[in-house]
Order: C-alpha cells, then structure tokens, then sequence
C-alpha cells in the first residue's frame, strides 16, 4: 500500500497535500494511516478545504515557514493548534523574494536551489525547530492527525517527511519515494495555478530547469542531507535521539504511536 495523495477535487488549492502513512520499515510494519499528513501552504485553501482538514482530524498544524511568511499569511485551522517552526530564516526568505522580483536572481541560481536555500546542507542549524517539531508529533492524541507544512510543501516539508519516516525506521527507499511523490503532480494543471503567480512575479522568463526547482524536488537533495547527517553524527537515528534529543525513549514512543502492530 502506498501512501495517499490527498490532494485533487477534494483539496483543490492546498498544493502537495498527501498522508505519508502507508509507507514500510525495515521489520515489516507501516506508518499509520491518517495521523501524519505534509502540504504546502494553506493561504489559499477555502472554507470547505479547512472543514476537510478538521474532519480528518487534523488539530496539529506545524508551520515550516520563515516568521516572515507567517506574518503575511498566517495559518487559520478551526480547533488547530499553530506550532510554527521555522527551518528558514527571514533573512534568507526575503532576500531571496527581492532578489526575485527585482530581477537579480537569476535561473541559473534559482536551478540550484537546494544551495541558494541550505535548507537540506545545514542539519545542525534545524535542531531547536526539530525538537518543535518532534514534540508536537509526540504531543498528538491517539485519535487526532499532525499536518506540517512549509509553502510549495516540496522542500522544508519534504525534509520534515523524511526525518519523521526515518525515525520510524521507514527504509531508506521508502523515505525516498515519498520525498519524490510529488513530482508526479508537476504537469497537473493544479501546479500550474500555484506557478502562475510566481512566474508574473519573476522579473525575467525562468527556465524550464528553474521551474523544476521550484515545483519540484530532486532525489540527490535527500542524500545530501543524509550524507551529511550521517558523516557529522553517524547516523540519522543518533541525529535525531542524542543532537536534537528526542532520546532513545522518544523514538520508542514515536513507533509506537505512528506504526500498526501487525508486522508484514
């Protein structure tokens, strides 16, 4: 069983919307289904896509983004709780908005993305939004479902994903497929609606390449993240128990709340 795409008619203008639950670890076992959920932004999202939201249970609603895009669109979910943990800096986020606009930013930076955002070269400097992040999972009732999100739901939310299947010992083809998943969707009409009001903003015509890079993802981004992970702390397990803290217990207690019994 692989994971659902939830985005389509019923979410229409939520971009990247899917539950990775479904997805197997290395003894067998599969993330549970409709607890865990990725997107991108819910700015445009309408009163019927937020109902949804709240039927599936989602109450968690952990927001990736810089404090600058909070304050431009802020997260709005019926009984949610908004635990914003941001894994870029405003610094970045604006420069990078100028920058386009103004027509500085080129498509040969912009087709290099992973490396004008750093988002997957600096696992050290994620640690106090990791530990947000991982206590919020930690925190949700049995019977409600955590929605993380950043604002193409491909990149900071992408990198959340494959953190959180690795800590629940999802294998490492697994955690790669789902990080991929969405490039399926580029050709949708719905990714050109989310594009359109990029490409008018950039100053020059982009290139088919850069706008790949900012729809899309790319594989080699993931093993970036965990070469470099794995070269500084040994693996992503230690990463994760001993750098960010979730400790050994933690993990236990993740497994046991997002993973079915049955093995097989």
């Amino acid at each position: 069983m692989a994971a659902v795409v939830v985005t389509g008619p019923a979410f229409p203008r939520i971009p990247n919307l899917r539950d990775i639950g479904g997805r197997r670890t290395a003894d067998g076992r599969r993330v549970v289904a409709n607890r865990l959920y990725r997107a991108g932004s819910l700015q445009d999202a309408s009163d019927d896509d937020r109902s949804a939201l709240v039927a599936l249970g989602v109450r968690t609603v952990i927001d990736l983004r810089s404090e600058w895009e909070r304050r431009r669109d802020p997260d709005e979910l019926p009984g949610a709780r908004v635990v914003p943990a941001p894994l870029v800096d405003d610094a970045v986020v604006a420069a990078i908005t100028a920058r386009f606009a103004a027509g500085t930013l080129p498509s040969a930076e912009l087709e290099d993305w992973w490396n004008l955002t750093r988002v997957f070269q600096a696992p050290e400097e994620h640690v106090v939004s990791m530990r947000v992040i991982f206590a919020a999972l930690l925190d949700s009732a049995p019977d409600h479902a955590v929605l993380f999100h950043c604002r193409g739901g491909k990149d900071r939310t992408g990198l959340v994903a494959a953190l959180v299947l690795e800590a629940l010992g999802v294998t490492r083809e697994e955690t790669l497929a789902d990080f991929v998943a969405g490039n399926s969707a580029l050709k949708d009409e719905r990714m050109a609606e989310h594009l359109a009001p990029i490409i008018r903003t950039a100053a020059h015509p982009l290139t088919e390449a850069a706008l790949f890079s900012l729809a899309g993802v790319k594989a080699e981004w993931l093993h970036t993240l965990f070469t470099g992970i794995e070269e500084r702390f040994g693996s992503v397990e230690r990463y994760l128990a001993d750098h960010v803290g979730i400790g050994e217990h933690g993990l236990r207690q993740l497994r046991a709340m997002y993973l079915e019994t049955d093995r097989g």
